[in-house]
């Protein structure tokens, strides 16, 4: 295998890793280790952050497999089937979990031939706060992207309705608007994921789409130290990855969207949020354009 096994040591484990001269490794060795969680609500642009994570030779990047859930229905299993429904897990259950996780991380980085595993996930805390007391020396990536082009990136990508099952629940609570249901959708998933990085603020760390492109290498570097990685090689392109962009300025009437048909309530909602994440305030225009 083209990987140590001190490479493959999952953190959070009662193991101890190994250097390469079988001695115990140090704590930093540890976290350079340590498992990557890209957090990422619906159309925030995963895919560009993916892409460039990805161009890390140490990092074996993967998406939507379904880890974090897994985990956390695991755990929830446990607990019914120990009758613990309110009570924190058993050692067992926290083990046999943990080894489950870790043997598919294990066959990932053998068969990608890194190091240490990369996952895009959806932005599900209730998941990561599970997978995080498993592993706790994860590193959490947290994807965010202004409210106006999270709505255009939807409704680019699904012209003729939202079909997107993240985003069912609030089509069906505001069936009238697409606009306010996509609005809905962002508020909620943005409070969730800004609540998560307040209560675990050392393993978190807030990246916004914009700053991919707009400050990629100050941002890379804060990403890079964060992680622990040597270094982020090559540049993403504008445009790259698997959402699509925000809409040139000059792209016509389709770029307005109805403020006004979005509750007043929800508006200031994101308003506020956009403050918090450092986003200009919306404007007083009855149609926004992005």
């Amino acid at each position: 295998m083209p990987t140590t096994r001190s490479a493959v040591l999952a953190p959070g484990t009662e193991q101890i890793p190994r250097d390469r001269r079988g001695g115990p490794a140090s704590q930093g060795d540890a976290a350079r280790n340590a498992p990557v969680i890209v957090l990422a609500p619906p159309y925030c642009g995963a895919g560009r952050l993916g892409s460039l994570l990805a161009r890390h030779p140490d990092l074996a990047c993967t998406s939507g497999t379904g880890m974090l859930p897994l985990c956390e229905q695991a755990m929830t299993t446990w607990r019914k089937a120990e009758g613990r429904a309110a009570a924190p897990p058993s050692a067992l259950a926290a083990t046999t979990t943990r080894a489950l996780a870790t043997s598919i991380i294990i066959s990932v980085l053998a068969r990608q031939g890194k190091r240490r595993w990369c996952e895009l996930a959806a932005a599900n805390s209730s998941a990561a706060e599970t997978f995080l007391g498993l592993f706790p020396g994860t590193r959490f990536l947290c994807l965010h992207r202004a409210w106006p082009a999270v709505i255009r990136a939807a409704l680019d990508a699904s012209p003729w309705g939202i079909a997107d099952p993240a985003v069912a629940p609030f089509v069906r609570a505001y069936p009238a608007s697409t606009v306010a249901a996509l609005t809905a959708c962002w508020v909620t998933h943005t409070e969730t994921l800004l609540a998560f990085e307040q209560a675990h603020p050392q393993a978190c760390l807030r990246v916004r789409f914009e700053d991919l492109a707009e400050a990629r290498h100050e941002t890379t570097e804060v990403m890079t130290a964060f992680l622990g990685l040597a270094g982020i090689n090559g540049q993403v392109a504008r445009g790259e990855g698997n959402q699509p962009q925000p809409a040139p300025e000059d792209s016509g009437p389709e770029a307005d969207l109805p403020v006004d048909l979005i509750p007043p309530g929800i508006l200031a909602q994101a308003d506020d949020l956009l403050r918090q994440l450092s986003y200009p305030a919306l404007p007083a225009p009855r149609f926004l354009r992005v």
